[in-house]
């Protein structure tokens, strides 16, 4: 059919060079993307996959930095913990030189010097050692204060300052007849054979009451033996100074002073201060401490006892400063030592007082009413780093209590059978409030076992206490079979344990690698306490340096683990890769072919489309001029 309104020939010729234009299109933009799947319309399904696997592969490259910085982080890990590592090592030849024995007192102060700077290089690197921020030998525990947890020893040896008294108008007690009544005034004490008078004449009632007595030297004790302490018979009524001076040696019965009574009337209550015992040793059965046995009415302040020994056999109230206070205020005492006794024990006093501002980092040990602080009563503001050890109602701070104890601080370790806690093993007689108490250490029983107290018998409370649950466990803050209520305590563990995310899912099993940077470095702050001489420091050094090689060995095999992890996300991605490209980019070669085929197509429709008008429209002119003629 001729027709001169329709060329139908010519919509054929174009539709094929239209479809021919749009498949030339398509291979120029393949060629020049690169991809054969530039949109959804181009394959659908293969679209979906390919776009699956592009954000894979994006995430496969995260992961590999992920864990090139894990490797990092546990490199300068490594790298610090080897400097700590040489310090030890050096600390160790140092202790290992001074036990030989050969060195004078100068020589073992030098190794004590240098020793001590290689510790406080150590603890700085402890305390400092950072990789992006993180703390490399993160403690995992939140850091809160209190009044009892910031005490610590002056440069004295004490934990107040001490105010050195002027003794020149004073009289030396040697100057006074030691068998005629010594008149009420100020007198000195500068020797052992002063001391030994002062006890003598006590015991003989020539002492009468409200005389002051200072020392102005050290006293070393050795040689005096049997001491059954001042006031043994008649009591001692008086001020006793000793001016941060002091005493060493010391071995007897009772302590230092028996009996401390009060003074007269006028004169207000006795008192026993600045005084510095060492290396004291005492033995027997009641009412016995380092400093006191008994004492009433009495004030103790600022006193510290260190490298002392006291052994209790049987009897009761026993303590590391005092045996028996009544009525009586101890303050800023200080105990470093052992006390081994039988029942109501404690680090610093066995009964009686409320010990205030008190530190003991020593041990105790006993069978009842065994504390850190006080075997029975209340403690306020005080700190125990030792250990406890007993058998029923056993504290951290205090074995048994009738009152509240506030603003103490325990980070040592506590281990008994029945009666176990924290702050205090066994609470009894009125309903009260423990208020912020911290316990950070260790809290070890069979029955009735609490973070703060084992066993309550009243209901009492809890407020604004902090505990560390690493160390602790998972442990009750009560007893199971206390009665409380308010419990206002909150765990300070911060979590340790860090996460390398090294997989590209949310699986923890497959996609991720955790390391804790936790180290136990507690034993740090004691490690020269005895001195770089004794066989205590260099076990202690050699703790240390089996923790650090420990902790070595971990980050070595976290080391390899992610090696391994950066292998497998290598092969994961060549793989994927490989998938992507076979689904998702232009076979060049198919499409330049389709490239030139199309544009021969084109030129050849383009071609056809003028031929195709041109016939037509002479076609149709003949056809008319045919029906003219």
């Amino acid at each position: 059919m001729l027709s001169i309104r329709t060329n139908l020939s010519s919509f054929i010729a174009q539709n094929s060079m239209r479809t021919s234009t749009d498949k030339l299109n398509q291979a120029i933009e393949r060629m020049t993307t690169g991809s054969k799947i530039n949109h959804a319309k181009d394959n659908a399904a293969n679209y979906s996959i390919s776009t699956n696997m592009s954000t894979k592969m994006s995430a496969l490259r995260v992961a590999e930095d992920n864990a090139l910085q894990g490797l990092e982080m546990i490199s300068s890990t490594s790298e610090n913990l080897s400097i700590v590592e040489d310090k030890l090592a050096r600390m160790r030849a140092l202790s290992t030189q001074a036990l030989n024995g050969t060195y004078s007192t100068q020589s073992l102060n030098a190794l004590n010097l240098e020793a001590d700077a290689l510790l406080k290089e150590i603890n700085r690197i402890n305390e400092s050692a950072t990789y992006n921020g993180i703390k490399l030998f993160n403690t995992g525990k939140a850091e809160v204060t209190n009044a009892g947890k910031e005490l610590k020893l002056n440069e004295q040896g004490f934990l107040q300052d001490v105010v050195k008294v002027d003794t020149t108008g004073m009289t030396p007690l040697s100057s006074m007849a030691d068998d005629a009544t010594l008149a009420v005034g100020e007198y000195t004490i500068g020797s052992k054979e002063e001391l030994v008078q002062l006890k003598e004449m006590s015991d003989d009632g020539l002492l009468e009451a409200g005389s002051t007595f200072v020392m102005t030297k050290d006293i070393d004790m050795t040689g005096i033996t049997n001491w059954n302490g001042i006031g043994a018979t008649k009591g001692f009524s008086g001020i006793f100074n000793g001016n941060g001076h002091t005493i060493s040696n010391l071995t007897g019965t009772q302590g230092l002073f028996s009996n401390v009574q009060k003074k007269t009337s006028a004169g207000g209550n006795s008192r026993i201060e600045n005084v510095r015992l060492e290396n004291v040793k005492i033995n027997a059965g009641w009412d016995a401490g380092g400093l006191c046995g008994l004492i009433r009415n009495t004030e103790i302040l600022n006193c510290s006892i260190d490298s002392s020994s006291i052994v209790l056999s049987s009897g009761q109230r026993q303590g590391g400063v005092v045996g028996n206070a009544e009525g009586c205020s101890i303050q800023y005492c200080y105990f470093n030592g052992n006390v081994t006794g039988n029942s109501i024990v404690g680090g610093i006093v066995g009964y009686g007082a409320s010990p205030i501002n008190c530190l003991v980092e020593g041990s105790v040990r006993g069978n009842n009413d065994v504390g850190g602080i006080i075997g029975l009563g209340k403690a306020i503001n005080s700190k125990m780093l030792g250990t406890v050890t007993g058998d029923t109602n056993v504290g951290g701070i205090t074995g048994s209590a009738q009152h509240s104890i506030s603003s103490s601080y325990f980070g040592g370790t506590v281990n008994g059978n029945k009666n176990i806690g924290g702050i205090v093993g066994r609470y009894y007689t009125f309903t009260e409030t423990f208020s912020n108490n911290i316990v950070e250490g260790s809290v070890n029983g069979n029955s009735d076992v609490g973070i703060f107290v084992g066993y309550s018998v009243k209901e009492s409370s809890l407020k604004n206490c902090y505990y560390y649950s690493k160390v602790l466990g998972e442990k009750e803050l009560y007893g199971e079979n206390s009665l409380y209520k308010d419990l206002d305590a909150i765990d300070i563990t911060v979590p340790c344990d860090y996460t390398f995310q090294v997989g590209v899912t949310g699986d923890d099993a497959t996609s991720s690698v955790s390391y804790t940077t936790y180290i136990d470095f507690g034993g740090l702050k004691d490690l020269l306490t005895s001195g770089v001489d004794s066989a205590q420091c260099l076990a202690k050094i050699d703790e240390l340096v089996e923790i650090v090689s420990l902790k070595q060995t971990e980050l070595g095999t976290m080391e390899n683990r992610l090696m391994s992890v950066l292998d497998e996300i290598s092969t994961q991605y060549e793989n994927l890769a490989s998938s992507y490209s076979t689904i998702h980019d232009a076979d060049i070669a198919d499409v330049s072919s389709s490239y030139i085929k199309q544009q021969i197509i084109q030129q050849a429709g383009a071609s056809l489309l003028a031929s195709t008008q041109n016939v037509q429209y002479q076609n149709v002119m003949g056809l008319l001029q045919s029906l003219r003629r």
